[in-house]
């Protein structure tokens, strides 16, 4: 999934506790479900991994979407569509958190071709995750930010 939706699950399953460490946990622990579904990346993450032109295409991506989840989930915050805004927050932190941490031995394998990485542990769970079910079925990129976006009104719906 994208980030926008990851921290918007995050802070969805975050703000039903007022504990701001047990919405971290639900927010990370809300990471992993939604990444086993087809979102359409898998494809453009591969050849961005091959490719220095389609890095740079798959990071200004990647900015765009950080920018839209920040508006989206700004506006959330800003017109107070949590009971527990604190506890969002962490959630939100939560869910954003394993894509930050895969980034680490990302950037040391494939940017600096680096043997020693951190986190390698968690990359290679997070991929196996990842494309679990990707695999045998994949969308396009287009089909999974359609997706994702159908799934983000719901969730500003349920909110």
């Amino acid at each position: 999934m994208f980030l926008t939706l990851h921290g918007a699950t995050g802070a969805f399953v975050g703000q039903f506790t007022a504990n701001p460490v047990l919405a971290f946990v639900f927010g990370f622990l809300s990471h992993f479900p939604l990444d086993v579904f087809p979102h359409g990346d898998r494809a453009f993450a591969l050849r961005a991994k091959r490719s220095v032109r389609e890095a740079h295409r798959f990071m200004l991506l990647i900015t765009a979407d950080l920018v839209i989840g920040a508006v989206v989930l700004g506006a959330a915050f800003l017109f107070q569509r949590f009971d527990q805004p604190t506890a969002a927050f962490w959630g939100m932190i939560g869910g954003l958190l394993p894509d930050a941490i895969v980034a680490i031995p990302e950037y040391a394998m494939f940017v600096r071709k680096s043997k020693r990485v951190w986190f390698r542990w968690f990359y290679r769970l997070h991929d196996y995750n990842h494309n679990r079910v990707i695999t045998s079925f994949d969308c396009s990129l287009r089909t999974g930010m359609v997706a994702q976006g159908i799934l983000l009104v719901l969730l500003w719906k349920l909110w």
